[in-house]
């Protein structure tokens, strides 16, 4: 005699391996969105802050990236040659998850791209410790990136 279905042997038996599946793969997911938003992250300042550069010379006006909180801002700063963290914003990247840090001192560039006052920013991942710094050179604004140990 046959008969269509399953046993209730076999039901639990594939829940069983369905969980230990699970409890395996998901802390697996979780490392890999970690890796992801971090990657993530990093490249959106690195591009943001090129961004700001390229923008200070297509407007020729003097652009500033300001470090406040957990985010990067950037600022038209018009004729003004000081270094001002206030008025036009033009982008801001925020950090909004817990494991990602952002830190470092402002810069500015001018209308050739030149760095006006040179800065840092580091972005660092809490959990594991491992961060990129770029820093950007007064009076030559180039953008060098490293990663921190």
């Amino acid at each position: 005699m046959r008969t269509k279905g399953f046993s209730l042997v076999e039901l639990l038996i594939a829940m069983a391996l369905i969980v230990i599946l699970a409890s395996v793969a998901i802390p697996q997911l979780q490392r890999f969105y970690r890796t992801y938003k971090y990657n993530e992250y990093v490249l959106e300042v690195e591009s943001t802050i090129k961004w700001a550069r390229l923008v200070a010379m297509e407007r020729s006006t003097n652009v500033s990236v300001c470090v406040q909180g957990t985010s990067l801002t950037v600022y038209d700063n018009g004729t003004s040659r000081s270094l001002q963290c206030s008025g036009n914003v033009l982008r801001t990247v925020n950090i909004t998850d817990s494991f990602v840090s952002i830190q470092g001192s402002s810069f500015n560039f001018d209308p050739r791209g030149l760095g006006i006052v040179g800065g840092n920013v580091q972005v660092k991942r809490t959990d594991t410790g491992s961060c990129v710094k770029y820093t950007v050179q007064s009076l030559r604004g180039f953008i060098l990136k490293e990663v921190c140990s």
